[in-house]
């Protein structure tokens, strides 16, 4: 299937092409690679961009996007050739965003949500700042919450997972 999909790229046959970091893979190459848009831009760096550029010969049209103003993006826009388009409004139809700040002694009325929006068949999803206890910053890790949701929302009425960027792409799959 793949084969497939890497010769009808390479002959010209598909003209929308949706991806991974797969695309930029030694065996994949195009036709006539008119324009380029890359999500989360950040996580796509100067190496990948040249073997992209590597892949065709006439330069593609660019758009990257990025919602994180990390360093790098920040210079790219001050001393490279990006331009910067803002998207200064929600698509239509878009529900309000509700933030609400809880304190620690509120923990027990914040599982009760919790549990009352999983009754309700969602999920939930929580983000801590470090996946292990670090010496230099005194946050909450994931390692140290997980072991905590884990007594809060206990098997096999709950099923909680862990996902993290230090994972093998085969175990955030599962």
């Amino acid at each position: 299937r793949r084969r497939g999909f890497i010769e009808a790229v390479a002959a010209g046959d598909t003209d929308l092409i949706v991806g991974t970091h797969a695309l930029i893979q030694e065996d994949v190459a195009f036709k006539e690679l008119g324009l380029v848009v890359i999500d989360e831009q950040h996580r796509f760096g100067v190496a990948q961009r040249a073997r992209l550029w590597a892949k065709t010969t006439v330069l593609p049209h660019v758009l990257v996007m990025s919602a994180t103003p990390i360093p790098r993006t920040l210079a790219m826009t001050i001393y490279g050739d990006l331009d910067v388009s803002i998207i200064d409004e929600l698509p239509p139809g878009r529900k309000p965003i509700k933030t609400v700040h809880y304190s620690e002694r509120q923990r027990q009325a914040v599982f009760d949500f919790m549990r009352h929006e999983i009754a309700l068949g969602r999920q939930v999803y929580i983000v801590y700042p470090l996946i292990k206890e670090s010496e230099a910053l005194s946050y909450k890790n994931l390692m140290q919450g997980y072991e905590m949701l884990s007594f809060a929302f206990p098997q096999p009425t709950y099923t909680i997972s862990v996902v993290h960027g230090k994972l093998s792409p085969s175990e955030k799959e599962a």
